[in-house]
């Protein structure tokens, strides 16, 4: 028995537990003591069956198709565990020998009552929010911004996942249409495109073709991009697959910026935007240094755009043989741009402040950081991964971010120069 089983079957355990308080309690009922206890044992036995059939699956080696079942099974499974957990957790203390027959009754309808509104609350978050897209609006002000490019739009989306859809392309050609409503200068793709392997982005090939602006789409890989999820039967057969990736993009008129990166020329002034390699912290690392992207950006007076699919890098400094290999990218780049953690597609906003439990995993987790005179903006993602579920406040995102010389003119939304 491997390690990584311990957890599943001591969560069987629980869940088995759970299933034999309530099926006891429900046959001690005075109402239909029989049928509430006969359904119960047969849902429960239903939802066992269906977690043992995904987790047989081998997920690594399976179709798009199949991956996908697999994910909404488990998925549907905890749609109707989680529900009894928090039913539970209110109704069990009514049940104390103490609590009178009112308790118990007060308690045992907020227990169905609450456990019904978490049921619902999960459905909705699997088939309605990931499909109410988010346009994220920001004007960011910079002392060093060029003149020229006070009004500048950047359109960024990253974590397309693009085997969420399995082939559906309603709501991706969604996707394009408003990226190309937002008449952005510059497109910004910070990762991800797929999940597994290079074919979940074939169809939809000529609708990401349609994206438009004036500087170019660019973009960056993401981990799945490597085709890291799919067990390849060589290592050779995996580079071909995220190569694959790369040509497939580079024939959609996408500029992929693998450590390497643009000039914007507007007049007489320019910006540089940087694409680096998907760094990683943890468990395998891999630094980043920026001279591998953009030679001169110790020397060069640029404002600098940075693009990066993890946001862990913002702060960091890594040292290897005496020698610094990270440097602290809010100290070089004036807007870094990343996406990766999708707010693990749970998310809370109350009173203008959001919450998440991507925070107990990631330092910057979503939204707008400031670093001096130093952005991070971290974009939660359109697609979808681990779980086919967006929950909360958690849309799909794209953001346009207006870039504004502090201090400068005033602009239109096609940003046009209307006074100084």
């Amino acid at each position: 028995m491997t390690i990584q089983w311990i957890p599943l079957i001591a969560l069987l355990v629980v869940n088995f537990g759970l299933d034999l308080w309530l099926f006891r309690k429900f046959k001690r009922d005075k109402k239909w003591p029989r049928l509430k206890s006969s359904a119960h044992a047969v849902l429960s036995l239903v939802l066992l069956t269906m977690l043992i059939v995904a987790i047989a699956i081998p997920h690594r080696t399976c179709g798009n198709g199949t991956f996908l079942a697999i994910i909404w099974m488990i998925y549907i499974y905890y749609t109707f565990y989680v529900p009894r957990y928090i039913a539970a957790f209110v109704w069990m203390p009514t049940h104390l020998k103490k609590s009178g027959k009112r308790t118990r009754k007060v308690g045992g309808i907020a227990a169905t009552v609450l456990g019904i509104v978490v049921f619902i609350y999960m459905w909705i978050g699997l088939l309605f929010i990931p499909y109410q897209l988010n346009v994220t609006r920001l004007e960011l002000e910079f002392e060093n911004l060029p003149e020229e490019f006070d009004g500048y739009r950047i359109v960024q989306f990253s974590d397309l996942h693009l085997g969420t859809y399995n082939g559906k392309t309603k709501f991706v050609q969604e996707v394009v249409d408003s990226i190309n409503a937002l008449n952005p200068d510059l497109i910004c793709f910070t990762g991800d495109l797929v999940s597994r392997r290079t074919d979940e982005a074939l169809p939809y090939k000529d609708i990401l073709s349609k994206l438009h602006a004036r500087d170019g789409v660019v973009s960056i890989q993401g981990n799945h991009d490597e085709a890291l999820y799919f067990d390849w039967p060589s290592d050779k057969a995996r580079r071909a697959d995220s190569l694959a990736l790369i040509d497939l993009q580079k024939e959609m008129g996408w500029k992929m910026l693998i450590n390497d990166h643009i000039i914007v020329k507007r007049d007489s002034s320019e910006i540089a935007v940087l694409g680096t390699i998907c760094c990683h912290t943890w468990p395998f690392p891999r630094y980043l240094n920026l001279n591998d992207a953009y030679a001169d950006y110790d020397t060069s007076k640029r404002f600098i755009v940075l693009l990066q699919h993890t946001s862990d890098v913002w702060k960091l400094d890594r040292f290897y043989q005496n020698r610094v290999i990270m440097a602290r990218i809010c100290d070089k780049a004036d807007l870094t741009l990343t996406g990766h953690t999708h707010a693990m597609q749970c998310m809370i906003t109350l009173f203008g402040h959001s919450f998440s439990p991507a925070w107990f995993v990631y330092e910057f987790w979503g939204g707008l950081y400031t670093e001096g005179d130093h952005k991070l903006y971290v974009n939660i993602g359109i697609g979808m991964v681990g779980m086919p579920a967006r929950l909360g406040s958690a849309y799909p995102e794209i953001t346009l971010i207006t870039l504004k010389k502090r201090g400068g003119c005033i602009v239109d939304d096609k940003g046009n120069r209307i006074s100084d």
